[in-house]
């Protein structure tokens, strides 16, 4: 998950959770304050009811009242909705005042009510006088409170993640920023030096740290590659002048049998190491863009001309080459030797580490944006753990009789970043591998 979206949903869940509190307890808060204001309004009502009983005289209140139909009680009363009651019965003894909410029976209807119970005497007779409030309202107006905390609470998710997804995002764009810069650069020459505006002091500090980074970086890529370059270049003249001294020696005639065994020997060690130095040469002109991207390549033709060139060692090893190339495709701008070079490493491995009288296949298939080039063969595979390595330099993991320096995945994959091509490699051991070079299609490119 990306960082901004962490931090919008963190953000969200705190104040989400803020909110559900508040919306959870408000509507308890108001129930019992309800709750405490009826309490109240029964005590009012308590006092004038009093007040007026005391006024006409409890025996002509009870008179009025003598034919009610609330035949339970000596007097009640009630609104026609029930919702607020009276009543006053004769009672043994006196109890303090006391507040409860319970159900009542007003005329076969359960009304459950807050109620007053309050004991008095009126000439020498103990009566308990009762005053009911229907709680019904207070529980209609929580459940209207608690849908509309529901619909707030909603309202509040979906706001709040959006405000913080925007938010968020507007702080974090000089990171993305940064990312940009870093995204897709395969050497410290491509980087771009320069600084993301930024108020956002971290980011600045990023920003910095990460651009001195590169500069130190391709300060030590430089010197590696100038070194390598150097010491490739002075190898080669004293390799050249001891291939010609045994030369010579040979051409001479007067050495013995072991004497000349020995040297045809050193001549071969001498030439295994003059291709190490071509190859790590050819890796640095590379990397200092010392070879000129000019050339328009037809792909399909240049794999038959890397057959025609590997036929001989099909022969020794009977194996075969099928080259599937359905689709015709030319690249531009590239490098047709290193392009050659490149195809004859891969398709050469194949036959390097292929079976007796195996098979290899190179086919093309074009898609929307992508030319691709596989090649498959029957051979040792890779194991798993060695994919990831295979294109570093002076790597081999196949355990060959065949000569191998570990340079040629190395110089294919310097090849294929030079073109801005990609390669892809599956294998299962014992059943071969299949190397996937993709070539972009861009505008001019059929």
């Amino acid at each position: 998950m990306k960082l901004y979206y962490k931090l919008t949903l963190i953000n969200a869940l705190s104040r989400i959770m803020i909110v559900a509190a508040f919306l959870i307890f408000v509507p308890k808060i108001i129930y019992k304050e309800a709750i405490v204001n009826t309490d109240d309004l029964l005590e009012k009502r308590k006092t004038d009811f009093i007040h007026i009983m005391n006024k006409m005289g409890m025996d002509k209140f009870i008179q009025q009242e003598s034919d009610s139909t609330y035949a339970d009680s000596t007097y009640a009363d009630y609104t026609i909705f029930k919702e607020k009651y009276v009543s006053i019965e004769p009672a043994k003894t006196m109890l303090p005042d006391t507040f409860l909410t319970d159900q009542r029976d007003i005329e076969g209807d359960i009304v459950e009510a807050r109620i007053l119970k309050h004991s008095f005497k009126n000439n020498n007779k103990i009566y308990l006088l009762e005053i009911g409030e229907s709680v019904q309202y207070v529980k209609d107006l929580k459940a209207v409170l608690d849908k509309i905390a529901l619909w707030i609470l909603i309202g509040v998710i979906i706001l709040t993640i959006s405000v913080d997804l925007s938010v968020t995002q507007y702080l974090l764009r000089p990171l993305k920023k940064i990312e940009a810069k870093l995204k897709g650069i395969r050497t410290p020459e491509k980087f771009d030096y320069t600084l993301v505006k930024t108020n956002t002091t971290d980011f600045r500090y990023l920003d910095r740290t990460i651009r001195n980074m590169m500069r130190k970086i391709r300060n030590t890529f430089y010197i590696e590659k100038e070194f390598i370059a150097n010491v490739s270049h002075e190898l080669l003249t004293p390799i050249s002048i001891l291939q010609t001294r045994l030369e010579n020696m040979l051409e001479a005639g007067n050495l013995d049998e072991e004497a000349e065994s020995k040297i045809i020997e050193s001549q071969k060690t001498l030439g295994r190491l003059k291709q190490i130095v071509r190859s790590l040469l050819l890796i640095s002109q590379i990397e200092n863009n010392q070879t000129p991207k000019a050339d328009k390549v037809d792909i399909p033709e240049l794999l038959k001309e890397v057959k025609s060139e590997i036929d001989v060692r099909l022969v020794e090893k009977n194996i075969t080459l099928d080259l599937e190339l359905p689709n015709d495709f030319e690249y531009s701008p590239c490098n047709r030797s290193l392009l050659f070079t490149l195809f004859f490493n891969l398709i050469n491995n194949a036959v390097k580490y292929n079976k007796e009288n195996g098979s290899i296949i190179v086919s093309t298939e074009k898609l929307k944006d992508e030319y691709l080039v596989h090649i498959r063969d029957t051979g040792k595979g890779i194991a798993p753990e060695n994919l990831k390595s295979i294109f570093n330099r002076f790597k081999k993991f196949n355990n060959s009789d065949t000569e191998s320096y570990g340079l040629g995945l190395a110089l294919v994959k310097t090849i294929a970043d030079f073109h801005e091509l990609e390669i892809t490699v599956e294998s299962k051991q014992n059943e071969g591998s299949t190397f996937t070079v993709a070539f972009k299609l861009n505008e001019g490119q059929v």
